[in-house]
């Protein structure tokens, strides 16, 4: 094989290789699963991507089978001729191909409580949160109070409404927003009713009542999952295994752990549930 018909197939397999992006990315899109591994709000991104893979793939294919120089060569004056070994070439391009071959071979899953054992569980993860950004940023935030106080009442209406309401309903939509509040002011919140879904998780060191109802959390994709825990108690937990999805509902308490004080479920009526088609809180 000359060096213009190799550098021509090589266009070719990359061609192939970006189609082949394409086409997984069609297929995520299309089958919903997707959202196991991006947030919704990086659908327009992926969209683009599947679009530019596209067109560019084509490009590629074409241009391959061109027997005109400078669809061939660069012509950017340096010298391309130099050979490269066949076994460099099907490795390198090997690495492209494999995740595309395996993205449409194996099926896509849900990550479960074995994630935890690497990335670990917080508990209290809104009250660290906003600690950290009042002494981070102190002045700004007490500038934004002081010019627009409007902010403030805003906060404190829907704090308001979660105190004067008969039960707490943790929804996915507001999951963050909610345990941030409950969190924030632990105090305020005890004693009252609420309902939370999630999977249960048991560390080692729980006492047999104890679990934790647990969400993994993604900003923007699940390189930045994180899993928030909520923890809960109750004669019923002894029986519940990791990865089992409830409802549970009960009354806040607080409990202290790794120094802090946290909200503690005191478990009224636990329900197991199927596991929700879309079981990530998305962050924004």
């Amino acid at each position: 094989m000359d060096q213009t018909n190799d550098l021509g197939f090589q266009k070719y397999i990359r061609g192939i290789i970006l189609v082949g992006f394409t086409l997984l990315l069609f297929k995520l899109i299309i089958s919903g699963d997707i959202t196991n591994f991006i947030a919704p709000k990086m659908l327009p991104f992926v969209y683009f991507a599947a679009g530019t893979f596209l067109i560019l793939g084509i490009l590629q294919i074409w241009r391959s089978d061109s027997k005109k120089e400078l669809d061939i060569y660069c012509d950017c004056g340096l010298d391309h001729t130099g050979k490269r070994s066949p076994v460099k070439s099907l490795f390198v391009y090997s690495l492209f191909l494999f995740p595309v071959l395996t993205g449409f071979m194996f099926p896509e899953v849900v990550l479960d409580s074995s994630v935890i054992k690497n990335r670990g569980i917080n508990f209290g993860t809104a009250n660290t949160q906003v600690e950290a950004a009042q002494t981070g940023n102190n002045e700004t935030k007490t500038t934004a109070v002081t010019s627009t106080p409007e902010a403030k009442s805003v906060d404190e209406m829907y704090l308001e409404g979660l105190l004067n309401s008969d039960k707490i309903t943790v929804t996915d939509a507001e999951y963050s927003k909610i345990t941030k509040y409950i969190e924030t002011n632990l105090d305020k919140f005890v004693g009252k009713e609420i309902e939370i879904v999630g999977f249960v998780y048991r560390e080692p060191d729980f006492a047999q009542d104890e679990m934790s109802i647990s969400r993994f959390t993604v900003s923007c994709c699940v390189a930045d999952l994180q899993v928030m825990g909520t923890m809960a108690t109750g004669e019923v937990a002894k029986d519940l295994k990791n990865d089992e999805w409830v409802k549970v509902t009960g009354v806040i308490n607080k409990t202290n752990k790794n120094d802090r004080d946290i909200p503690l479920i005191e478990i009224g009526k636990l329900e197991k549930i199927e596991a929700p088609s879309d079981p990530y809180i998305y962050v924004f």
